[in-house]
């Protein structure tokens, strides 16, 4: 008989995002060994999930003036839009954000949850407990599991750190109260870089860490073999698979991608899989496209076998990062990247992607234009061996994940029996 394990998650299958990609491929694995309950948030995903016995929701605060993503096109002007450019400043965000994340807030929304939880603590017999983050609420649950069964083992993925510095506005306050409950909740944790790794290994209490990164799933690029951009091409297609927002730098892209053709003469059809935030939007729009040098075609959210397959037609895969950097995260679109033996052509300043990428699956360029040609050209230039993908195999990753379970259910199993 399996033993069950609870995974709290904000995604699920089904959304056509990175992060409800690699639940799937995680779950097909996990759920070979363990009897699954899953908690998750409702906006992410609202049916019930495939891989789960039992799938309980919870809720999240929501404004009217949430940001939105669109196809590519600014939304029109009216009242709603003025009002939201008068209170969307950082103090009235910050503050707003910091009442949104807060364990306060989710207690309120969640009572029903919490009621679902204390039950099934009570009528099942769970083994461990693991949480992918770097979504909140997740911890608020843990922390209600810790005291009603603070037995239980529970690891914690970190994908991103939780106070982080991308973008304005962001609540410090909620932020810091949550990275603080981690080392007390956490018996073991999984950084997907070394950057996250390092700075969760600051803290002076500290549960084990380890590093097991991030993954690609197998099937849809099996029989994907590298090819090297043609000496000869005059025409080249570029794939960006993933909504574009939080100052993900478009602009200076397209810009880079003009200069580019203007010096080679080599057309560039730019295929956005994904969504535009308002300010994507607005710098796509601020960019000119006159001639038919560059196109850019955003083809809208879609499922993951279409963004595949416009992956696996492209001659080159693109990466987008925040403008200020980041020595932490690692975009989960890279490995599906390195998965379709794709050249990459990542414009970024983030350290951790650097050092993957740079000079091994592709080139990284700097936030502006110059930067942005120089490094397509050198790209095209150059040779890639890919044949050492599959360390990054979603494969791989769930067998590492299970075996550090595994090993701490078996550690809770031995204090037990000695107690006894």
């Amino acid at each position: 008989m399996k033993q069950t394990m609870i995974v709290i998650s904000d995604y699920i299958e089904g959304a056509p995002v990175v992060a409800s990609v690699r639940y799937a491929g995680l779950m097909k694995h996990f759920m070979e060994q363990y009897r699954l309950i899953v908690v998750n948030d409702r906006k992410c995903g609202p049916a019930p999930s495939r891989f789960a016995a039992i799938n309980y929701k919870y809720d999240t605060p929501s404004s009217t003036f949430t940001q939105t993503m669109v196809g590519g096109e600014p939304s029109g002007r009216g009242i709603k839009q003025l009002i939201e450019g008068v209170l969307r400043n950082k103090w009235t965000i910050t503050a707003w954000r910091n009442y949104k994340y807060s364990s306060y807030a989710f207690r309120r929304m969640n009572i029903r949850l919490f009621r679902e939880l204390d039950a099934c603590l009570e009528q099942n017999e769970v083994s461990a407990v693991f949480l992918t983050i770097p979504d909140v609420y997740g911890l608020y649950i843990i922390d209600h599991i810790k005291r009603i069964a603070p037995g239980i083992p529970v690891v914690i993925e970190i994908r991103d750190i939780i106070n982080h510095n991308i973008g304005e506005g962001q609540p410090r306050q909620a932020y810091r109260r949550a990275e603080r409950m981690i080392p007390r909740l956490a018996d073991a944790i999984v950084a997907v870089s070394q950057g996250i790794r390092q700075h969760y290994e600051l803290e002076q209490e500290r549960p084990s860490i380890r590093l097991i990164r991030n993954g690609y799933d197998e099937e849809p690029f099996r029989n994907c073999v590298y090819q090297r951009v043609s000496d000869n091409v005059r025409e080249l297609t570029m794939a960006h698979i993933g909504s574009i927002y939080k100052g993900r730098n478009i602009h200076a892209l397209i810009e880079g991608l003009q200069l580019f053709h203007e010096r080679t003469g080599i057309r560039i059809k730019l295929k956005v899989a994904g969504l535009l935030d308002q300010q994507a939007a607005r710098d796509l729009s601020n960019v000119n496209m006159t001639g038919d040098g560059v196109t850019v075609e955003i083809v809208g959210s879609v499922r993951h076998e279409a963004a595949a397959s416009l992956l696996k037609e492209a001659d080159v895969a693109v990466i987008l990062t925040h403008t200020k950097g980041s020595d932490y995260a690692i975009p989960g679109k890279t490995y599906e990247y390195i998965g379709a033996c794709k050249p990459i052509l990542a414009v970024t300043a983030d350290r951790e992607l650097v050092e993957l990428v740079h000079g091994r699956y592709g080139i990284c360029a700097g936030h502006h234009r110059d930067s942005v040609a120089d490094g397509l050209a050198d790209l095209i230039a150059r040779e890639f061996d890919f044949s050492g993908r599959s360390a990054f195999s979603r494969t791989n990753q769930a067998e590492q994940i299970l075996a550090m379970i595994g090993e701490h259910i078996r550690g809770a199993t031995q204090k037990r029996v000695k107690r006894v």
